[in-house]
């Protein structure tokens, strides 16, 4: 049930934000917050960095569909293999991303992206806190399995 309701937490925190920034931003308006991070409206119809935006209504069932089956996989573990804790978290984020970024490509049509990082002119890739899920969750299963295979070696980690 806690796995539930943190899965639920995290998917409505992604859209929240996402709702409130459509309602109170134009496309490409922007709001600086900080010298290095703005809030920046987008649409964004393709994935990570905007590959496959320009795929029309297919490339867009397409992505809705395969996202479909990534977190209906990940469920699938989540219910049935005996995970770590780190594990768990780390399927759990990215099932939560997905799922945020699916109700839009689903419902509307695109991705709402608004955080801007950027260094003077270099802009890192807008995205949402889906992406921002997808992101960290990636990072603690890919630091589980080193570390589980640095420790099931003999070798010690610090």
């Amino acid at each position: 049930m806690k796995k539930v309701i943190f899965l639920l937490s995290l998917v409505s925190i992604d859209q929240l934000t996402k709702y409130l920034v459509l309602k109170n931003f134009l496309i490409g308006e922007s709001l600086n917050l900080l010298p290095i991070l703005d809030i920046y409206l987008i649409l964004n119809t393709g994935i990570a960095f905007s590959l496959f935006d320009d795929g029309g209504n297919l490339g867009r069932w397409l992505l809705v569909f395969l996202t479909l089956l990534v977190c209906l996989y990940l469920i699938f573990i989540l219910i049935t293999e005996s995970l770590t804790g780190y594990e768990s978290l780390a399927l759990l984020l990215i099932l939560s991303g997905g799922m945020g970024n699916l109700l839009d490509r689903t419902f509307r049509g695109y991705v709402i992206d608004f955080i801007n990082f950027y260094y003077e002119t270099y802009s890192f890739y807008i995205f949402n806190f889906a992406d921002t899920f997808i992101t960290i969750g990636v990072f603690i299963y890919i630091l589980d399995i080193v570390i589980s295979k640095s420790k099931a070696n003999g070798n010690k980690v610090s």
